[in-house]
């Protein structure tokens, strides 16, 4: 079981740097290719630990997973909301959730971490060969993605989610220095040609983070001083995107937060079932990928699960925050940072990312 489980995290890294270029149709629904490894994973995992014991630390996230099924069930049965995908979104969210309650590290070695640094490299390599080659990614919008102009977008084809995948790769350069300092320097640069405000906000609170756990005040004041250069010094071509003072996305996230405030009063208790968004929400584009979830991962959270399954994923995050590794941490808080801002926390790539980072002996 334990091979198994490492041959699957393999097939997830091999299929990590595709990103949203290559996806699965199952019955009418597209998916990514990651989406079906994960679910494989949790369930040679789960199957892996079950006679293991669990962590007392850990019953909250295995409270909101039983919760979310229950939950779900109610509401396919007396609310007639929920369809195959939703289903398999919901698997998919468990799996991940499951890999934070029993963590993979027991499958994971030091040639498994090095093919996750290099799947990495090679996503920031993308990255940089599509800015300089390919900078136009309008037409991507008659495929119902954003339309992005001179800046990374990277093969999720997202400037934000690409930057905060670059992110926690450049914390674990971070906590690996001194080696790697020009692989340092070359994935801040492609976070920056991102363009993504949230994920430099999100360093800049990873690096007070660390200042404040190590008592060293000058990684903050240095992270400040480089980010507000970059501010300064990056280029700006043409394109509302790469304009860092621009408030028409503010004001487009206000509203979205409104509205998802709006749809959790009107369900508080348990929401509206995992991934049911579309189906109570007012829909204007039918196939757009934001549909099922709002600006912010614990609003996304609130809005399916309501009050109490919110409780117990807030709960669960809390322990998280206990790890005593130090790398771990602060990529949560990056993460968490990040996810105020958009649905980050929640994407697969990114908990896949934070999962296997909990593997990670402290630095």
């Amino acid at each position: 079981m334990a091979s198994l489980a490492k041959t699957i995290i393999y097939l997830i890294l091999i299929a990590f740097p595709f990103g949203q270029l290559f996806r699965l149709d199952l019955f009418g629904y597209s998916f990514p290719l990651i989406d079906p490894l994960i679910i494989a994973l949790g369930i040679v995992n789960f199957l892996y630990h079950r006679q293991h014991h669990l962590p007392a630390q850990n019953r909250a996230f295995a409270i909101f997973c039983l919760f979310s099924v229950i939950n779900s069930l109610i509401h396919y049965f007396f609310f007639r909301l929920g369809t195959l995908a939703t289903s398999l979104y919901l698997a998919r969210l468990l799996a991940l959730v499951s890999l934070l309650i029993y963590p993979v590290s027991r499958h994971l070695d030091q040639k498994l971490n090095r093919f996750t640094g290099l799947v990495l490299v090679t996503c920031v390599g993308f990255g940089l060969i599509q800015y300089f080659l390919w900078p136009d990614f309008t037409t991507f919008s008659a495929l119902n993605w954003d339309p992005h102009l001179n800046r990374i977008v990277g093969s999720f084809l997202d400037p934000t989610f690409t930057a905060l995948t670059y992110l926690m790769f450049f914390i674990r350069l971070f906590f690996s220095l001194p080696q790697n300092r020009l692989l340092l320097v070359i994935c801040y640069l492609a976070i920056s040609l991102t363009y993504s405000r949230s994920t430099l906000l999100s360093l800049i609170f990873f690096s007070v983070f660390v200042s404040l756990k190590t008592h060293k005040p000058k990684i903050s004041l240095y992270a400040l001083v480089i980010v507000t250069a970059t501010i300064f010094l990056l280029p700006r071509p043409p394109g509302e995107g790469t304009k860092l003072e621009r408030t028409s996305t503010i004001k487009a996230k206000l509203v979205n937060y409104q509205e998802g405030l709006s749809l959790f009063f009107r369900s508080p208790l348990i929401g509206h079932g995992y991934n049911n968004i579309s189906q109570v929400r007012q829909i204007t584009n039918p196939s757009s990928h934001a549909n099922n979830g709002f600006d912010g991962s614990l609003l996304t959270i609130l809005v399916t699960s309501g009050i109490i399954g919110g409780y117990f994923f807030i709960l669960g995050l809390g322990h998280e925050l206990k790890h005593p590794n130090l790398a771990y941490q602060s990529i949560l808080i990056a993460v968490l940072t990040h996810s105020l801002f958009a649905n980050s926390l929640l994407y697969p790539w990114v908990f896949f990312l934070v999962a296997v980072s909990k593997s990670r002996k402290s630095e």
